[in-house]
């Protein structure tokens, strides 16, 4: 029993040391990136861009803390995906800006069932998701 209980200090040490590593990058001047990969059926990826234009683009329009949003859809390869990339001043803008997205839904959408019916239709259209935050490096840029 105690070598569990040392174990898992050791372990909650160590994740501690990796997270304030990864955070201690976060203090650079350069922008942030979200990525986020969608799956979406081929069959379905026009709907999608069309709902995503109705519901989802509107509100990143009026967030003040996205400086820029970019959307890829997938051209080749085996994995179906749309690439949302949005740009951030820093990691504190990225953190309003989710909270802003919550104000903003909640103002277009008043009604929780109808929140909840675009939820689950957003939901539909998914069959798979990951998402990045990574930072630029500008003197790596061609420009």
């Amino acid at each position: 029993m105690k070598i569990k209980i040392v174990y898992i200090c050791l372990i909650l040490f160590l994740s501690t040391l990796i997270t304030e590593n990864i955070y201690s990058q976060d203090k650079s001047d350069n922008h942030f990136f979200e990525m986020n990969f969608l799956q979406i059926p081929y069959e379905q990826m026009s709907e999608f861009l069309t709902f995503y234009e109705t519901v989802g683009k509107p509100m990143d329009m009026d967030n003040e803390y996205i400086l820029s949003t970019k959307i890829f859809r997938h051209v080749s390869g085996p994995i179906w995906n749309i690439c949302f990339v949005s740009e951030y001043k820093d990691m504190e803008s990225f953190v309003a800006a989710g909270k802003r997205g919550d104000e903003l839904f909640e103002k277009m959408f008043p009604d929780k069932t109808k929140r909840e019916e675009i939820m689950k239709k957003w939901g539909a259209y998914l069959k798979g998701h990951s998402d990045a935050l990574v930072n630029d490096i500008p003197k790596l840029e061609k420009k």
